[in-house]
């Protein structure tokens, strides 16, 4: 007598949708991404479930979902710097990319961001920058290598 179970179909049919970030001070980070990375806030509103006011903001193809809570104390999130943060599990950093990482590295300099690293070789094919929101949140910039 055979007692083989089937496994069930993984679920189908899934996209991304946004990129969520909890911040504490919502209008500042908004100024934040659409100065510094050229995102445009594309909706405001607030989730009653969650007692939380967000805005979507978009650019190049990527939707950052901004959330806040107004008034509750933020916990203190781990922020450390690579290479030890890929030691701690969970989401490291919002990664992109561009066609000139020269360029986009100069013009993050220009904006006077902290930044963590600046196009410095990743593989034999890519270099990367990184940065630092106002936040502390990673953000990580891939451009193939010349």
């Amino acid at each position: 007598m055979s007692t083989v179970q089937s496994k069930p179909a993984p679920v189908g049919g899934l996209r991304l949708h946004n990129f969520a970030l909890a911040v504490r001070d919502l209008d500042a980070m908004i100024a934040w991404y659409e100065a510094v990375l050229g995102f445009a806030a594309s909706e405001r509103g607030r989730f009653d479930a969650v007692s939380a006011d967000y805005a979507m903001l978009e650019g190049g193809g990527v939707r950052i979902e901004l959330v806040s809570r107004a008034g509750e104390t933020a916990r203190p999130v781990d922020r450390t710097a690579p290479p030890r943060r890929l030691n701690v599990p969970g989401w490291k950093a919002l990664v992109l990319e561009t066609d000139d990482l020269p360029a986009a590295t100069a013009a993050l300099v220009q904006h006077d961001v902290e930044i963590v690293w600046a196009d410095q070789p990743v593989s034999a094919h890519l270099r990367s920058t990184m940065i630092r929101d106002p936040e502390g949140n990673l953000i990580h910039i891939f451009g193939r290598a010349k």
